[in-house]
């Protein structure tokens, strides 16, 4: 976990007990648990299966440490030597649920991005470009997004059609908005391991803020908690990279 001083952890308390007056669903904290979950990874335009990807969250007391390795398989790792890990630490306010304090992403062998807190300053620090921003409350990141919105459910699901979720997410080089829209109801089929087995969704999708950008959708699965069942990242040219659940636990 990262280490953060006593003064910053003031100085993020102080600014979270403003959050929890904003929150449209209070006590999230109690609702981010840890989870082992593994998605096979597939491509519009590729047959078969690419990867393999793990998720895998652990909360000790009021930090948390996410991460997402996926590994590449058959014609793909001969492509794409290593694999793609995605990391987000921080800590679980009581309120609000996640407040990332850390993320990084590290592409095979290439240097690690990485985008951090500066406590004292109040800015995220983005190590790749050298840039910063101003930090925000309620703050995501390009992984803690898709489990915050996991205990946004878990402490109320009672949403609608048509309902947002807006946010503000750090990627390793900008700050930028995704707003995710409840877009349906969708039984998926699904494998985990032990046959087939039906589950209920809501399916959440992105609205893009310009033409090229990509969407993204994810169900969340009323009969497993709430996680994540399957999360679909779709560029400008219409193809997309889908992970679909076939397992959880260790």
């Amino acid at each position: 976990m990262i280490k953060i001083s006593a003064a910053a952890l003031l100085s993020l308390s102080s600014v979270s007990s403003t959050w929890a007056a904003e929150t449209t669903c209070r006590g999230m904290g109690k609702q981010v648990i840890d989870s082992d979950l593994r998605f096979s990874l597939t491509h519009s335009q590729i047959p078969g299966e690419l990867a393999i990807s793990t998720h895998k969250m652990r909360v000790a007391g009021t930090q948390y440490k996410l991460e997402s390795t996926s590994q590449a398989k058959g014609f793909l790792a001969l492509l794409y030597s290593g694999q793609l890990t995605q990391k987000s630490e921080g800590l679980v306010d009581a309120q609000l649920g996640l407040t990332p304090l850390y993320y990084a992403e590290q592409r095979g062998k290439k240097p690690v991005a990485e985008s951090m807190l500066n406590a004292e300053t109040q800015q995220v620090l983005f190590k790749r470009n050298g840039e910063s921003a101003p930090y925000e409350k309620g703050l995501q990141d390009r992984i803690s997004m898709i489990y915050q919105i996991a205990a946004r459910l878990r402490c109320n699901a009672d949403l609608k059609t048509g309902e947002t979720l807006p946010m503000r997410v750090m990627s390793t080089g900008r700050v930028g908005n995704e707003v995710f829209v409840l877009k349906k109801t969708e039984d998926l089929t699904l494998d985990l391991g032990k046959g087939e087995r039906r589950v209920s969704t809501l399916q959440f999708e992105t609205k893009p803020e310009d033409a090229g950008d990509e969407v993204v959708r994810i169900w969340y699965a009323k009969d497993l908690n709430w996680q994540p069942a399957k999360i679909e990242i779709q560029d400008a040219d219409g193809k997309a990279l889908t992970q679909t659940l076939i397992g959880t636990g260790t």
